[in-house]
């Protein structure tokens, strides 16, 4: 007889979301016991949802089967037929129930012996829903992943900065901070992603690790651009996450053009490069301009890469405009020919280079393309007020990380709110639920034919629109789109 239990594999989060409930992949610092459907969303009838409850704590198939036979006055040989499909499934499948599609990813029921991750009960009561949305994609109850920029403090005044760095704010007190990464952890929410501002200047930055390491929302990766020392690498070294240098060029002459004078910079980078090397692998960026997008330029950067040991990989991209930068765009854009020779270069060394190579040469390629709305623009779906909410260093919250503390996309307080408050507050149903007469007279939006179905998606990129259409016309079409206007004064890319 075959005693073998159970269990929903705890890599995968349920989550009530009021008219539907959620399948998610969580984000994790390390390799799952299992092979799993890594970035999984799904929403799903709630029936599955109560099913897959009873699979919370390990469990015994045939008293599984039992359990759920008795719940929902299925036969036996039903719940046999059906709980089969979930049981250690090779790959992600579909089922049709009610004239709902439902999805769901692979591995979802597992082996118990295998499971070694903490895991959350569920019961079948907590998903009995009155009215049914499998839908929409915006979550009802709270997003699904939050940023948190702890700062818009810097040590360095890079040209090409998409960050508002100039707005003054007074920073939430640390227990503010605590509380609102219980009150993430207590909505189920999924990821709890730093930004900056510079993360090392953070004065309590070891105490933040530290609690979100206690919530399991410790952040896949942080970057910087501070010269840290041995001791502060150490310390950082011991939250296993990973690391990614921000540099611009081994020349000071050329760091000084891109990210201000700042005494003896290229030298002190270098030196913590080297320091980091030592303790741990890491990753390095950069951003290509005028002054540091040549051959030369590259040769010396690769140089120096090549003399450490541990760095995993050199990411190369191409700066784009930016809302808040005090240089003009096309006063450091790096140009099209310098851009194609770099591109022969890296293929090159990607070749024979010890750490792997990324190539991001950004180009507005897919702008005035979209015929059938933004469904069809090209790119992955926007997040933004759907999926996920930016925290300001402050607690006044955002839609995008690009948006700041641009009145027409501020939707809350989290110094004075909760998330659930802040995610259901006027401001961001109404930026989510937007009517066609609530778009000016000028934006092409308000006369569209398929505004409704356009819009349902909330895939519309604001920063993209007002670098190319101005800030005041925040509600014009994006650039994607086939029906934008053409009359584009100024690049946001090169």
């Amino acid at each position: 007889m075959n005693f073998m239990k159970y269990i929903l594999n705890p890599y995968y989060l349920l989550r009530n979301d009021v008219k539907r409930a959620a399948i998610c992949s969580q984000d994790v610092n390390h390799s799952p016991a299992i092979d799993v459907s890594e970035n999984w969303l799904s929403f799903i009838h709630p029936i599955y949802a109560m099913l897959l409850s009873f699979f919370s704590l390990p469990i015994e198939l045939s008293v599984a089967s039992e359990n759920i036979a008795v719940f929902f006055d299925f036969t036996k040989e039903y719940t046999d037929q059906l709980i089969q499909n979930f049981i250690e499934n090779s790959e992600p499948f579909h089922t049709h129930y009610k004239n709902f599609d439902n999805d769901f990813p692979k591995n979802i029921i597992v082996r118990a012996d295998i499971i070694h991750e903490q895991t959350i009960v569920y019961h079948p009561k907590d998903f009995v829903y009155t009215d049914i949305d499998l839908h929409s994609r915006r979550f009802y109850k709270a997003p699904l992943y939050v940023t948190f920029m702890i700062s818009n403090k810097c040590l360095t005044n890079c040209i090409y900065c998409y960050a508002d760095r100039y707005t003054k704010c007074k920073e939430l007190d640390f227990s503010r901070v605590e509380s609102i990464i219980d009150d993430a952890c207590q909505s189920k929410i999924v990821s709890f992603n730093i930004d900056g501002g510079e993360f090392f200047l953070y004065p309590r930055w070891q105490e933040l690790l530290e609690k979100l390491k206690g919530c399991n929302y410790l952040p896949e990766i942080i970057s910087t651009k501070y010269p840290m020392d041995i001791d502060m690498i150490k310390d950082f070294s011991k939250f296993g996450i990973n690391l990614q240098v921000s540099f611009d060029s081994v020349a000071q002459d050329t760091l000084d053009n891109m990210v201000g004078r700042i005494n003896n910079y290229s030298a002190r980078m270098q030196a913590a490069l080297k320091n980091i090397d030592q303790v741990m692998s890491f990753q390095v960026a950069t951003i290509l301009t005028k002054y540091n997008g040549s051959i030369q330029e590259m040769e010396k950067m690769y140089t120096f890469l090549s003399t450490l040991h541990n760095v995993r990989r050199w990411e190369v991209r191409v700066g784009f405009k930016s809302l808040y930068s005090k240089k003009k765009f096309e006063d450091i854009q790096i140009s099209r020919s310098s851009i194609e020779e770099i591109q022969h270069w890296i293929k090159d060394k990607q070749s024979s280079s010890k750490f792997e190579i990324l190539w991001s040469p950004g180009k507005e390629v897919s702008f005035f393309k979209a015929k059938h709305g933004s469904a069809d623009f090209v790119g992955s779906l926007c997040s933004a007020n759907s999926l996920h909410m930016f925290i300001l260093p402050d607690g006044k919250v955002t839609i995008c990380e690009q948006l700041y503390w641009n009145k027409n996309f501020l939707i809350g307080d989290l110094a004075k709110m909760s998330i659930s408050e802040v995610w259901n507050s006027p401001r961001a149903l109404y930026l989510a639920h937007r009517q066609q007469n609530d778009y000016s007279s000028d934006s092409y939006c308000h006369k569209c034919k398929i505004f409704d179905t356009c819009k349902a998606n909330l895939n519309d990129c604001f920063p993209n629109i007002m670098k190319v259409y101005g800030k005041e016309h925040w509600d014009y079409p994006d650039p994607r789109c086939d029906k934008a206007p053409r009359n584009i004064s100024d690049k946001i890319y090169v």
